[in-house]
């Protein structure tokens, strides 16, 4: 349990940090404050008013603002541009706070971003005397966050892991936190999970479609899946087809949860890695191409990235 005296921030209610924060709120000490910033001033207000007690939430006026609060700063936004604002804007960034001795601030970036840009603003938050940065990347979705059941993978000194397993263990399984490394590592491991991940999605939205094609049950032959070798997290929880996993982004019109713009944003980023390593593949550029494809139809932008299975042609089944 963290200490009733530590100031928390977190930067970022979207999708994913929505559910964090909420999370974070309700298992942190009820006196201990919460500073919280979004772009979308309209988030902030209604978070306030559904989780705070008493003044144990503040909204900050900017990234600034909560560094000049917090003693542990989280950060969950959508690109590496966005993180660099958020970090190294001149006026407005975590960075441009005045770093005051002997008070030294813990930053755990939850983002999905190249690797280079997480090292880089590392390396600025240490001459800068902010403090210390961890690259904390996370899995689960957006049901994930909100069950405070994510994965998350920690790039950082095994000194410091100790600190930031118990911050993550507000958001996530204690057993689905793993410290992979050193700066960097948490990044890269995850890009490998975003990349077979996409994969069986793609790979169970080709299956089911064919089943129902072919006028087989869709429920009786996705149960087979995952009472046999076929089974995968896209097949048992987070199904690409609406209503095989009810309460999924794609039982809720692909609203919500992994856009297929972030979605394939990280895939460039895994199959990149993939070419910068030299390492021979196979699946990886047709399960790219076919999310580029269906990242340019208007009809899928902005929706859940399981909405591949409508670019494949796939129904709705009927459902008893």
């Amino acid at each position: 349990m963290s200490a009733p005296n530590v100031t928390y921030g977190f930067i970022g209610l979207g999708q994913m940090g929505h559910g964090m924060v909420k999370n974070l709120r309700q298992k942190i000490p009820e006196q201990s404050l919460l500073v919280i910033y979004d772009i979308n001033k309209a988030v902030t207000e209604k978070f306030v008013a559904e989780h705070a007690k008493g003044n144990n939430v503040r909204i900050a006026a900017s990234p600034k603002e909560v560094a000049e609060i917090a003693d542990v700063v989280l950060t969950s936004v959508p690109q590496a541009r966005h993180v660099r604002d958020v970090f190294l804007n001149p006026e407005t960034g975590l960075l441009a706070s005045e770093s005051k001795p002997g008070r030294k601030i813990l930053f755990l970036e939850l983002s999905t971003i190249e690797v280079a840009t997480s090292l880089e603003i590392a390396k600025k938050v240490e001459a800068g005397g902010h403090g210390e940065f961890v690259d904390a990347p996370c899995s689960g979705g957006s049901m994930g966050a909100e069950s405070g059941s994510l994965s998350f993978m920690i790039g950082c000194s095994p000194e410091l892991y100790p600190r930031v397993l118990e911050i993550c263990k507000l958001m996530g399984k204690e057993n689905n936190i793993f410290h992979c490394g050193k700066l960097g590592s948490g990044l890269q491991t995850k890009f490998l999970n975003n990349y077979l991940s996409s994969l069986t999605a793609l790979a169970t939205a080709e299956t089911l479609n064919i089943a129902l094609r072919g006028g087989l049950d869709i429920q009786l032959v996705n149960k087979v899946l995952n009472a046999s070798s076929g089974m995968s997290f896209n097949s048992a929880v987070n199904n690409p087809v609406p209503g095989l996993t009810p309460g999924n982004p794609a039982s809720k019109g692909y609203i919500g949860g992994f856009s297929m713009e972030l979605c394939l944003g990280v895939l460039e980023l895994g199959y990149q890695t993939a070419q910068n390593l030299g390492a021979k593949t196979v699946l990886g550029t047709p399960m790219l191409e076919a999310y580029r494809d269906a990242a340019k139809d208007p009809r899928f932008q902005g929706k859940d990235s399981k909405i591949i299975y409508k670019w494949l042609g796939g129904e709705d089944p009927v459902l008893h």
